[in-house]
């Protein structure tokens, strides 16, 4: 029996006697936001001071601390990713440091290259857990997959109530994570609160931050965060965390020999907050239904008072009933579409407990049909076919579902994210979609593995089907064709310099594709051939300041033989598909997307606007409606252009003339990266709550 486990044991044996939870001595080191390559100079000087196998004096507490065990970074390890041999690079500044190092995502290091692959060789998973000293320590990632912008992964949440299943309400618990929860960076209130109401079950102690390159300490809903400063830069310095006699202390040893006093505090003998569960009347409520809510909370009489907020305006004071608290909403006061309800109870001390709750309205533009949930956050547009829909998530799966009711039918589980849009071959009757476990999957209608290729990298971007080949990039930067009926490999280019997360698309005897080394590129159809590269409108600029802008974050499209690229500086960029000849550069276009004619080509703009284009770029229509800055393309489909804002407001538009049909919010306080999906009777729509939700829109059946 290992030693953990017998620490472990006697622990739990003297928690059963009555006992106080024990911690040992323990003290650590914190560090965050190293970025290599950049200033990795610095950052080595930081680390080579670190107060290694001795004692620290603890100089604003007068105290001494014990020799550190263990070492803990909060993210942005890279600047880009880790590629281009930079992963190593990072690695290697701990050579010679004999401590365990535990590391945490940053958004650096998942928007260009994700770095997930990487967190599961080291520790298993982006969400995992160890202990230490009796203190159970959580590294969770906020980072999104292949975009800048943090969230919550519901793969994260699910794996987190499970490990705090685990997990003693007596037991200290420090979470490390990139993100201060209270950053205004996620897509609001209720995407955060996801984690939060989490964490308040438990007896979080401290929570570690990075990010804001600052050394400070504060309170995010009443848990204690400190930020963790970087390893470089004119404040350059390091964490110490230390726990001694029941007493957690945080300072910040700045590299100039200031040491700084951030929180002090005896450990809590567990969470001070109420327990609350908020029980809805139904998770969708149909026109005229109550709106109903049971609110409980141990201690039955903890709460001396409580309120409820709807969508972070209207507020109301809660009622009691017998042991519980009631919310009640007059039904014509909330409009059809998605909510957010916070309720708040407060207890004797005026310590504030919440809980928040996303609701579904029916009797609007769109009404829910069936809502399935999936493994995990969802950034996949689905493909619908024969009946069914296959949706992909980043718990690993490719899901197929019944059209009709929502029925799961076949779940195909990879060993990493599903971030790809499933491309559904009817004429072969075959799926093909990639996983971050670098493997290309093609399966038939019945779930039957036909064939896959082994890429040797990541896959995040779609695969695409032209000319009987299926042709897909990888993290790498690589661009493959395979023999859509074997798999057998046709072609690879190696011409991209760094990763590729979105599919290709094929014109003019040609496949063209973005990469974040801030090129566009046509190769050759039938050998893979480099025709021309050139930098987008936007990324068309010196240094690696370029890669930021790249055309990398949205496929392109192809329309009479010119293509279309929209770039990370929200710039559109349209080549003519054999020379490369650059013939038009508009600003304000976050994503574009092509028809099934190739006809046309549909922009979405960062500035709230649709426009649909002809092949030479001209403007055929243009409609004003809520986008976002997000790379989540239009989709025409059935004479509908679908749009999904930034934060989930979808539009449908007629395709001859942009007019509004409908428009109506699916989601709330969520990101919305994947797409939606039309069959000529519902629209489906994945988010990154994990779930695939099937909308009747009310205008179809009138048309």
């Amino acid at each position: 029996m290992s030693v953990h486990r017998i620490v472990t044991l006697a622990v739990l044996a003297r928690l059963a006697a009555g006992a106080a939870w024990a911690v040992d001595d323990l003290t650590f080191i914190h560090v965050s936001d190293e970025h290599v390559p950049h200033a990795v100079a610095q950052t080595r000087e930081t680390l080579a001071a670190l107060p290694l196998g001795q004692e620290i004096a603890l100089a604003p507490y007068g105290v001494t601390a014990a020799a550190p065990s263990f070492m803990l970074s909060t993210g942005d390890l890279n600047e880009f990713g880790g590629g281009s041999g930079w992963w190593e690079h990072y690695l290697g500044l701990w050579v010679g440091i004999d401590l365990p190092v535990y590391l945490q995502l940053g958004n650096h290091d998942n928007t260009w290259r994700c770095g997930r692959p990487r967190l599961r060789t080291l520790h298993g998973s982006a969400f995992y857990a160890f202990e230490r000293a009796g203190v159970k320590f959580i590294g969770w990632d906020t980072a999104t997959p292949q975009d800048p912008r943090p969230s919550i992964a519901e793969e994260g949440v699910r794996w987190l109530a499970a490990e705090f299943e685990r997990t003693p309400p007596e037991q200290p618990v420090i979470v490390f994570l990139h993100h201060a929860l209270d950053g205004r960076e996620f897509a609001g209130a209720w995407d955060r609160a996801r984690l939060l109401d989490l964490l308040r079950t438990r007896n979080v102690v401290l929570m570690l931050v990075g990010h804001g390159h600052s050394a400070r300490a504060w309170q995010v809903e009443g848990l204690d965060t400190v930020m963790g400063g970087s390893t470089w830069g004119d404040k350059r310095g390091y964490g110490i965390v230390s726990i001694r006699d029941n007493m957690l202390r945080v300072c910040h040893q700045h590299a100039s020999g200031e040491m700084v006093a951030l929180l002090e505090k005896p450990l809590p003998a567990r969470s001070p907050f109420l327990q609350m569960t908020v029980s809805p009347l139904a998770p969708v409520f149909e026109p005229g239904q109550p709106l109903r809510w049971l609110v409980s909370c141990e201690p039955v009489d903890g709460a001396v008072a409580g309120q409820w907020t709807l969508d972070g305006d209207a507020s109301g004071a809660l009622a009691r009933e017998g042991e519980a608290w009631i919310v009640e909403l007059p039904a014509e006061a909330v409009e059809p579409g998605a909510h957010i309800l916070r309720v708040e109870l407060t207890d004797a001390d005026g310590r504030v407990t919440s809980r928040t709750d996303e609701f579904f309205v029916n009797g609007g533009a769109f009404d829910i049909a069936w809502r399935t949930p999936l493994g995990g956050s969802s950034q996949s547009t689905p493909a619908v076919s024969g009946g069914r829909v296959h949706v992909g998530d980043n718990s690993g799966v490719l899901t197929t579902l019944d059209a009709v009711d929502g029925r799961v039918l076949r779940e195909f589980r990879t060993g990493g994210e599903v971030r790809s849009t499933p491309l559904v071959d009817e004429a072969r009757d075959a799926v093909y979609f990639g996983s971050a476990d670098g493997w290309l999957y093609a399966l038939d209608r019945d779930g039957g593995d036909r064939w896959r290729f082994d890429a040797g990298s990541a896959i995040y971007g779609s695969p695409a089907l032209i000319e009987g080949r299926v042709v897909f990039g990888t993290a790498e930067g690589e661009v493959l064709a395979l023999d859509a009926a074997t798999g057998a490999l046709a072609w690879r280019s190696d011409a991209p310099e760094y990763a590729i997360e979105v599919a290709p698309c094929g014109g003019a005897d040609g496949v063209y594709v973005g990469a974040w080394d801030h090129y566009t590129y046509a190769l050759e159809l039938a050998d893979g051939a480099l025709r021309w590269r050139h930098p987008s409108a936007g990324s068309d600029r010196e240094g690696f300041v370029a890669w930021y802008y790249s055309p990398a974050d949205c496929a392109p499209a192809f329309a009479g033989g010119n293509v279309f690229f929209a770039d990370r500086a929200y710039r559109l960029t349209v080549f003519d598909a054999r020379t490369g000849e650059r013939l038009l550069d508009e600003e304000k276009a976050a994503a574009v997307a092509g028809c099934a004619d190739g006809r046309f080509v549909y922009v979405r703009h960062s500035d709230g606007r649709v426009s649909k284009r002809n092949a030479d770029g001209s403007v055929v229509w243009l409609a004003e409606v809520p986008t976002g800055a997000v790379a989540t393309p239009p989709v025409a489909s059935g004479g509908v252009v679908w749009v999904i804002s930034d934060r989930g407001m979808l539009s449908a538009l007629d395709d001859s003339t942009g007019a509004l049909l409908a428009q109506e919010r699916v989601t709330r306080d969520l990101f919305a990266f994947a797409a939606p999906a039309f069959d000529g009777e519902r629209v489906y729509v994945a988010d990154m709550a994990g779930r695939l939700t099937a909308f009747t829109p009310t205008f179809v059946a009138a048309r």
